[in-house]
């Protein structure tokens, strides 16, 4: 099991594609991993295989990598300083970044602090910025508390049992949702949700016109968790961001294929000549 030592931990990895080729640093979402990217339509293998050399990686506290239980550790800041200590102790100088969910403000996070080591920036399904936030803090906060007192298995059976959970399995009968929420370890994703979620400093906002690589934003409506409103802001803040909004939250789940062909051909810097959905915006006029 390939794992490196990053400030304190052991984290997980696994490795696609040539060393020779241009690198791709793939990071999940909160409660994600590198096992459930297949569910999600993230497939690392397929990314590789049309020249990248791809890097996935278990974050802090998530699937096979170490945790921690100090909710300092799960702060924005701490996670961007884990992935630029991660791909160092690789010896990677420079890579693109494709992040989900909490993986895309990972990168962001990353292109602030250290935008030598950052090439370009794919980010799907972006986190809630601001006050855009409470929706995401009140799911995931109460979650956090049936986590602590009923333990990964029993609010497994729990959250699965909602009307909510029901139709979105429904939706998308390849997510076996009871395994993701049993997966989780009560030790490190307590802290995780609270130190992401409820600790300050959060993202800051005011510092995105930083960001200079070439980066692609990946949206969809009708997600309270992603809203639409942090894609649009980052198009807006950002000055060489193109943005894609999908027509429905499952599109990029039905169509991991698209998904493939949209990350490798903008991670080469070569023409996506299809995959994205009808409704993208472009670049910003140069200037």
């Amino acid at each position: 099991m390939p794992t490196t030592h990053v400030r304190g931990i052991d984290l997980y990895y696994e490795e696609y594609g040539s060393p020779a080729d241009a690198h791709l640093l793939m990071a999940h979402g909160l409660m994600g991993s590198i096992a459930l990217m297949r569910h999600f339509a993230e497939r690392p293998e397929d990314i590789a295989a049309r020249g990248l050399h791809v890097i996935a990686y278990d974050a802090r506290g998530h699937g096979r990598s170490g945790y921690t239980t100090s909710r300092a550790d799960y702060r924005w800041a701490s996670l961007g300083e884990d992935m630029y200590h991660f791909i160092r102790a690789l010896g990677i100088e420079k890579t693109s970044v494709y992040g989900g969910s909490m993986g895309a403000g990972t990168a962001l996070v990353l292109a602030l602090e250290h935008p030598e080591a950052v090439d370009k920036l794919i980010l799907m399904s972006p986190p809630p910025f601001g006050a855009h936030a409470k929706a995401a803090k009140q799911y995931l906060g109460g979650l956090s508390y049936l986590y602590q007192i009923f333990g990964p298995k029993l609010t497994a059976r729990l959250v699965t049992a909602f009307p909510q959970a029901k139709q979105s399995q429904r939706a998308n009968p390849r997510n076996d949702l009871r395994s993701f929420f049993a997966a989780q370890h009560r030790a490190s994703i307590v802290p995780a949700i609270r130190g992401l979620l409820f600790d300050g400093p959060g993202l800051p906002t005011q510092r995105f016109a930083e960001i200079q690589q070439q980066t692609l934003i990946l949206t969809h409506p009708d997600d309270p968790i992603h809203p639409l409103a942090s894609g649009e802001l980052l198009y807006e803040r950002l000055p060489h961001a193109r943005l894609a909004v999908a027509p429905t939250a499952t599109y990029w789940d039905e169509q991991p294929e698209a998904l493939t062909h949209v990350v490798a051909a903008f991670a080469k810097g070569e023409p996506i000549a299809r995959g994205l959905p009808e409704k993208v915006r472009h670049e910003h006029a140069a200037g």
